[in-house]
């Protein structure tokens, strides 16, 4: 199957309390600029995939839900996403939930449930060859997070846990997660881990250390199967440091007993702030430790690619992109045109914990 690895489950619910019925999101206590400013991008972005279906100015739960079905229902290029789960912020030391800093929490719970109806839809509706999967997301700075890894593994179909470090304030290397890193090696469970620059969320901004790609050795010395996020890419070239022929060597490292242990994936590579590496990440990652990913909603930016600024992509090839409505459609099309292979989108079968 051709699988988006790294989707992202958005809402409009304010309850905290009420998480494993809805989506939480609220930023407002604890808010950025720069954050707000990419909020309105993406929400602006969603109304034009008339995602705002009662005209009321705003995307719910249930519209964000119905837009990520329509897409992969039509997409020509997608068989199967990923939709990610993502954990509340806790406190290190004390385990406690943090709400003031806990901007977004999709609940486990809610979202298995939601992957679930999704899919039954598409048997009810006779749509074939479709699949969401659920990826799930538990912090090791939990107290209960061996109860809350337990249901996942043994009570879901999820096929990853996903982490961010620097929005969920957790130390990836600390010794304390070992146990945590035995019990997702035990049961053959990835983590897809962000690395690199974080600039969606006010807590990713406040804590970029934390999402150093170094910090991935303690897992993978435990066992784990480790994706990357983005390739350890930097998202402003012109400021963020590039440390991408490091990660090479690590991952270099990583893989050298003949199985691929650390894997890195290609999401939000569309976005223009990425165009001038894009073929520096071609000439360092070989496809066969890669997996496709888009990270929608982020911004997958179609008009940029211009034939006469990035000589790869083909005019016929950039008529298609700016064509394309269909999002996942439209990621994948950017790749190809700039000369990732599509072996790229299978290779998640590899690495994922397929339901039975």
């Amino acid at each position: 199957m051709r699988i988006d690895t790294h989707c992202h489950v958005l809402g409009n619910g304010v309850d905290i309390d009420n998480v494993d019925n809805d989506v939480f999101l609220y930023a407002e206590d604890n808010q950025l600029l720069f954050t707000r400013m990419l909020a309105g991008m993406i929400e602006g972005e969603l109304e034009r995939m008339e995602g705002d279906l009662n005209k009321d100015g705003m995307i719910s739960t249930f519209e964000y839900i119905e837009i990520l079905y329509r897409m992969l229902k039509e997409s020509e290029e997608i068989d199967g996403v990923a939709l990610l789960a993502l954990d509340a912020l806790y406190e290190p030391a004390t385990g406690a939930l943090d709400r003031v800093k806990t901007d977004i929490w999709v609940s486990n719970k809610y979202l298995s449930r939601k992957v679930d109806e999704l899919n039954a839809r598409f048997k009810k509706e006779g749509v074939t060859g479709k699949k969401f999967y659920f990826g799930a997301s538990v912090s090791p700075n939990r107290k209960d997070w061996e109860s809350e890894l337990d249901y996942v593994i043994n009570q879901t179909e999820a096929v990853l846990v996903k982490l961010i470090p620097s929005s969920q304030h957790i130390h990836i290397r600390d010794k304390r997660h070992r146990d945590f890193y035995t019990m997702l090696a035990k049961n053959n469970m990835p983590l897809l881990c962000h690395v690199g620059p974080e600039y969606s969320f006010p807590e990713g901004i406040r804590n970029e250390k934390l999402d150093d790609f170094k910090y991935l050795k303690r897992p993978l010395e435990c066992g784990v199967t480790v994706i990357a996020a983005h390739c350890a890419s930097p998202v402003f070239p012109i400021m963020d440091p590039n440390v991408m022929k490091k990660f090479y060597k690590f991952m270099e490292k990583a893989n050298s007993g003949g199985t691929v242990k650390l894997w890195a994936d290609t999401s939000a590579l569309s976005l223009s702030t990425r165009l001038p590496i894009l073929s520096e990440i071609l000439k360092t990652f070989p496809p066969r430790w890669l997996v496709h990913g888009t990270d929608f909603p982020i911004p997958i930016d179609g008009w940029i690619h211009l034939p006469l600024i990035t000589p790869k992509v083909k005019i016929k090839e950039y008529i298609e992109i700016c064509k394309t409505k269909n999002h996942l459609d439209k990621d994948v099309r950017i790749k190809r045109a700039h000369g990732f292979s599509d072996t790229i989108m299978e290779n998640a079968e590899k690495v994922l914990r397929m339901p039975k």
